[in-house]
């Protein structure tokens, strides 16, 4: 299965959009079912004595960003994302509306968080957001993306039995085919083995993890 990058449905849709709205509800099922925000608590609430600067790419509504703050892991958080802040965003974070490709303040930040975003972007974009990564003082990159194998599009489909939307069922399937495999993702952001070091999980859920730290 090679790697497939496809646009999705939701991108398209107003976020107003009642099947948007569904596929949303339909994602935090997902991580929930995948423990995606659990497993990111497990990397960095046992490290809460060496609290950095946070920022997050791709943030979504906001909800891992929250169980993160709540639990004080980092000294300060930023979340980046094209829709606006959630309504119960809390005031001690930082929330920047706009492209991450343009975002000018990689240089601040020390570890970076990504779940669910970096399969949206070709191996071109990739390589883009891995160089704002090594030119700037951050030094772990923390990221869960979808896992590319067929078994994981027969989980998907289980969806229908707990009232998956029909976008989430579309874009689950595009999303699995633009996954990772092993160690393609430190490859694609182009992370340099003689400055970085990564771990790599595939969990039986449909979870490709990368932990990333500089050596």
């Amino acid at each position: 299965m090679s790697r497939s990058v496809k646009a999705e449905l939701l991108d398209s849709l107003d976020p107003k959009d009642p099947d948007a709205i569904a596929s949303r509800r339909d994602l935090r099922l997902i991580n929930r079912f995948m423990g995606n925000y659990t497993w990111f608590e497990s990397v960095f609430c046992p490290q809460c004595v060496a609290r950095n600067h946070c920022l997050e790419i791709g943030a979504g509504g906001g909800e891992l960003a929250i169980r993160i703050i709540r639990k004080a892991c980092c000294s300060t958080y930023t979340a980046i994302d094209l829709a606006p802040a959630p309504e119960d965003w809390p005031e001690s974070a930082f929330w920047h509306r706009g492209d991450l490709f343009q975002y000018p303040g990689y240089h601040t930040a020390e570890v970076l968080l990504a779940n669910l975003v970096l399969h949206h972007f070709t191996d071109e974009q990739l390589t883009q957001i891995g160089k704002r990564i090594s030119n700037s003082s951050i030094h772990k990159i923390v990221a869960n993306e979808p896992c590319r194998r067929p078994a994981h599009k027969m989980q998907l489909r289980l969806g229908k039995l707990v009232g998956f939307n029909h976008v989430t069922l579309h874009d689950g399937c595009i999303s699995i085919d633009a996954g990772f495999r092993e160690d393609e993702l430190p490859q694609r952001l182009g992370l340099d083995q003689k400055i970085w070091y990564w771990k790599i999980e595939e969990t039986l859920m449909g979870a490709y993890r990368m932990v990333a730290e500089r050596r």
